[in-house]
């Protein structure tokens, strides 16, 4: 009888556990996060006004709310932009985000500011897997530089504020 008991016990606890875990992600929402990133880059020199570049960066999520979609997720963007005088008008790009339980959500984005100072851009959500098949939304981001731990490196940070919708 006592075995019985234990393994009653034990199922309704692994079904009260998997409840939770499967908790329903809301089907629309606003969060703001944090990317932390890191990335390597190359470079074109086009004379002494212009540069061409292109970027990997890899990054994590976190965010200040548990109710945000992205909170502990991995980031790996690619992007671009031609830099004019040290200003540029199109860096644009598209991240892969890995949330902890392995579903992805895909965006691209935009953004434009000056070589090393801070960037302003939007972002765009443009579909993801599992739970996020379908995902639309939009939001906007400022871009803060560091200065790089390693030469060939860059470091930062984006401050995200956006709105999702899920059908």
């Amino acid at each position: 009888m006592k075995k019985m008991k234990f393994f009653l016990l034990s199922g309704l606890v692994v079904l009260i556990a998997f409840s939770f875990a499967q908790a329903q992600i809301p089907k629309e929402g606003a969060s703001s996060y944090i990317i932390g990133y890191s990335g390597t880059y190359k470079t074109v020199a086009m004379g002494q006004e212009r540069i061409q570049m292109t970027y990997e960066i890899l990054g994590v999520i976190v965010s200040d709310t548990s109710d945000c979609i992205l909170q502990n997720a991995s980031l790996r963007c690619v992007g671009s932009f031609h830099a004019i005088k040290g200003a540029y008008e199109d860096d644009s790009g598209f991240c892969v985000c890995t949330r902890p339980d392995g579903d992805q959500l895909f965006t691209s984005y935009k953004a434009s500011g000056r070589l090393g100072a801070v960037g302003k851009g939007t972002v765009t959500y443009v579909g993801g897997t599992g739970k996020f098949t379908g995902l639309q939304g939009n939001g906007e981001f400022t871009r803060i530089n560091v200065r790089p731990a390693a030469e060939g490196t860059l470091q930062g940070y984006n401050r995200v504020k956006d709105h999702y919708k899920l059908p």
